[in-house]
């Protein structure tokens, strides 16, 4: 199967192939991203594969990792009683004369979900430190990739470990979502003739995972595809919010707390107010916060020209957004077509999945105001004040070394988004509050990011540039 984009991240493992030293790649990113889809289509032969269990226990992943020994040509089929002796026997194969060897004379291994082999209190990462310090540079010969989707996890006991593992790791390769020009290739190369705007709410429900994409049939609507996915009955993946916690972080309720409260906070909430309202423990909220920032789920800014800049965090997952305000046991609904009918509830999970899905995009934002290679700093911006004449809140600041900055209201409407007069005073008065309360020196543009464009007049002379979501797809 053709892969679609990933140009750069294959580029590198092929690299790493044909490089004259042995290579340890980290290949992370969130669930349901094509990281394995990646690996098995760059690489189609390994030396020696395995894959952890998801919630398999110590002796569990050893029975499974012995199995997959006798595979590749262990001659004792004894479970490994522990993991020093499992990479030792994985050892003897890696040096058998029969063993797999790719184009470029390399040794390829590939343990996927590598962190569900390390149980709690078994020896797995201690015996795979000893093995790759010991084995890893011996001969120059091997190319050993690990891969997992608990990001948090490989980021603190991989990427950023301070023990016999630092600096091991000659390559990280993140794996990010698909971009909506990505996406739009994907159904190009399927052929489903989906419009831009199908597009782009599938884009706002799965969040530019390619194995929901995957799974979509070419025959059905968006509608038929998303309710067989996740409202039916029978449906596979209508819990796929609670495995995809379970799999990546621990079952700690925190988590799903986090984003709960998360999900209904347009702009996000301060980060030591959502402490407050949760009660967890210093330790606990910090470790989630970092967890979840980690896996992509949220992000971390801070609120400029407020007092002291206090931390803000935001849920910045497509798919997650969607879970808390559709599928989940408070919020559920029985199909897609319920959800579109109920106007007001459809429109304000529509508006603020399109302005993550903006925020996701800045690249082709940045491309269209032709500043692309300009250096930028993104952030909502609100000032909740008692005084009403004094609230303002601006969608998306684009603040530009430049010395200018743009002030985006975005809107997601089925037909051109009318601006009259009174809407076009609504911008201005906005605008003024923003410079009054930042004290700004730079220049203020308004901009409009607009699915369907605009319809008026009036705004010719206020609005700087007008955004479409044929912009977003390109860039």
């Amino acid at each position: 199967m053709k892969i679609i984009s990933r140009k750069e991240e294959k580029k590198e493992l092929e690299n790493s192939e044909r490089s004259k030293k042995s290579e340890l790649i980290c290949v992370y990113g969130r669930r349901r991203v094509g990281k394995t889809f990646l690996v098995e289509q760059t690489f189609r032969e390994f030396a020696f594969r395995a894959v952890g269990l998801e919630k398999g226990t110590a002796r569990q992943q050893l029975k499974s990792f012995g199995q997959r020994l006798i595979e590749y040509g262990d001659d004792i089929r004894s479970t490994p009683k522990d993991w020093f002796e499992a990479f030792s026997r994985m050892d003897k194969i890696l040096s058998l004369d029969s063993v797999r060897r790719s184009p470029n004379g390399k040794k390829i291994v590939f343990l996927d979900e590598f962190p569900w082999f390390a149980t709690k209190r078994s020896d797995f990462l201690v015996a795979f430190e000893d093995f790759w310090n010991r084995r890893g540079t011996l001969n120059g010969d091997l190319l050993f990739i690990i891969c997992g989707s608990a990001t948090s996890w490989i980021i603190k006991n991989v990427i950023k470990n301070t023990g016999n593992m630092y600096q091991r790791v000659t390559k990280k390769i993140c794996i990010e979502p698909f971009t909506l020009t990505e996406t739009e290739s994907f159904f190009k190369d399927r052929e489903f003739d989906w419009p831009r705007e199908q597009i782009a709410e599938c884009q706002m429900i799965f969040g530019g995972l390619p194995f929901f994409f995957d799974l979509m049939n070419t025959s059905h609507s968006l509608a038929q595809n998303i309710n067989r996915l996740l409202f039916d009955k029978d449906a596979l993946y209508r819990d796929e919010t609670k495995r995809l916690l379970e799999a990546t972080l621990s079952e700690s309720p925190v988590y799903g707390q986090i984003l709960s409260m998360l999900a209904s906070a347009k702009y996000g909430i301060k980060k030591a107010v959502l402490q407050e309202k949760i009660g967890a423990s210093n330790g606990t909220y910090g470790r989630a916060i970092q967890d979840l920032v980690d896996c992509g789920y949220i992000i971390e800014y801070k609120k400029k020209y407020e007092e002291y800049n206090p931390l803000y965090v935001q849920l910045m997952d497509p798919f997650l957004l969607f879970h808390y305000h559709c599928l989940s046991k408070e919020k559920k609904i029985d199909s897609y077509e319920d959800l579109v009918s109920d106007t007001g509830r459809y429109e304000n999970w529509r508006g603020q999945a399109f302005e993550i899905l903006c925020f996701k995009n800045t690249y082709s934002i940045k491309s269209a105001l032709g500043i692309r290679g300009v250096k930028t700093e993104c952030y909502p911006w609100y000032n909740s004040e008692d005084d009403k004449n004094e609230r303002a809140q601006i969608d998306m600041v684009i603040e530009r070394a430049d010395k200018i900055t743009n002030l985006c209201e975005i809107k997601y409407t089925n037909k051109p988004f009318e601006v009259d007069a009174s809407y076009e005073q609504q911008l201005i008065r906005k605008r003024d509050i923003f410079k009054k309360k930042t004290r700004t020196a730079q220049a203020l543009k308004i901009i409009m990011i607009s699915a369907k464009g605009l319809s008026g007049t009036t705004y010719l002379s206020y609005i700087s540039d007008v955004i479409t979501l044929d912009d977003l797809f390109e860039g």
